[in-house]
């Protein structure tokens, strides 16, 4: 899945959005209380509900991009948030997931689920993309 949405806000306010969301979960999930600095290659362990999964950051580059891995009993999935400033107050965002999934059935069943449910995922984060954006503009 990929999405691509131009929003007015300034590189450094969505990164650093994303980067108060990041901390805020390892907080919750671990109770380790890091820093941006720390964030490099640091991994922990999530509770998906009844599942767990192992996240990984595998790139953060500050107001640029924030990559990270899950790893579960499942498979693999690759989400990646890149930035690009289009001037001082108007970036274009990029999100990509993708999945490697373990087996033939969970792959068919991913692949189904995608099909039906790709439409509502995509709607729900660019509404989630565009909330931030509204977020922004009530700052100013």
């Amino acid at each position: 899945m990929e999405i691509k949405l131009n929003l007015k806000m300034p590189a450094s306010y969505f990164y650093q959005k994303i980067l108060e969301s990041v901390l805020f979960d390892i907080k919750q999930q671990t109770g380790d209380k890091l820093t941006e600095a720390q964030l490099p290659n640091y991994s922990y362990d999530k509770q998906f509900g009844k599942n767990r999964a192992t996240l990984k950051i595998t790139q953060l580059i500050k107001d640029q991009s924030y990559h990270y891995e899950t790893t579960s009993t499942r498979g693999s999935y690759q989400s990646s948030y890149d930035i690009f400033a289009n001037g001082p107050q108007s970036i274009e965002v990029i999100y990509r997931a993708n999945a490697k999934v373990n087996g033939k059935l969970q792959q068919t069943n991913d692949m189904l689920m995608a099909f039906v449910m790709g439409f509502m995922r995509k709607r729900g984060f660019k509404k989630m993309l565009k909330q931030i954006e509204k977020a922004y503009q009530a700052e100013q």
